[in-house]
């Protein structure tokens, strides 16, 4: 169940305007990966208990066997955790679309890992890139986590992953036009982060007034 969130009206909107911006040129990176055109809704902005987060994003089968890769990553004294959440189905969906790069449909473990980190490399880097941009400040990334593989969302503990309570999450949720293929972006900010962020916002704001 989504909680009043820690943001003023702002602050919330500066958070959903320059996520647009990353996540729209991430959408780009993976029609390219993928050579279908990217339908990219609203990046959708929760403040959830941590133990119900995956639970809160409408449009996660939570029963559907799934692969969940992390990064953590950092942009000054700003912390946050960036996850992709794509099934297992997608996974095979998406080894189709990049076949020509040695992908033969033989999906092992080993090969699906590598389809799976591809799909958290194409989305993160240039989602990463604007970021940077807009907050004129490099991010810092740890190396990517696998967290699990064929786990059923519903079943997922992200309490150890985020550390806090409660969670500041931002929404995304990519799916391909005239093929099967989607996949979940999230990016989120723990609890103890919130006031890191809401000065970076403000700072925003700011510069743009």
């Amino acid at each position: 169940m989504s909680l009043a969130l820690p943001l003023n009206e702002e602050q919330r909107d500066c958070l959903q305007e320059l996520t647009n911006v990353a996540i729209g040129a991430a959408a780009e990176s993976l029609a390219e990966l993928t050579c279908h055109f990217v339908n990219l809704p609203i990046p959708i902005i929760h403040f959830v208990d941590t133990s119900e987060l995956l639970s809160s994003f409408k449009q996660i089968e939570t029963t559907a066997p799934s692969s969940l890769v992390k990064q953590y990553c950092s942009v000054g004294e700003l912390n946050f955790h960036a996850l992709v959440l794509v099934s297992d189905e997608n996974i095979n969906h998406l080894a189709n679309c990049i076949k020509d790069d040695g992908f033969d449909g033989l999906l092992d473990d080993a090969v699906q890992n590598v389809v799976v980190e591809n799909l958290f490399s194409t989305i993160s880097d240039t989602c990463f890139e604007r970021l940077s941009e807009i907050f004129e400040q490099p991010v810092v990334k740890e190396s990517i986590d696998v967290i699990g593989r064929h786990l059923v969302p519903s079943s997922i503990d992200m309490c150890p992953i985020v550390e806090t309570e409660k969670t500041v999450a931002v929404e995304i949720y990519y799916r391909t036009e005239g093929h099967l293929f989607n996949c979940h972006l999230m990016l989120l900010f723990p609890e103890d982060t919130v006031g890191i962020l809401a000065g970076r916002l403000d700072g925003l704001l700011h510069i743009n007034l």
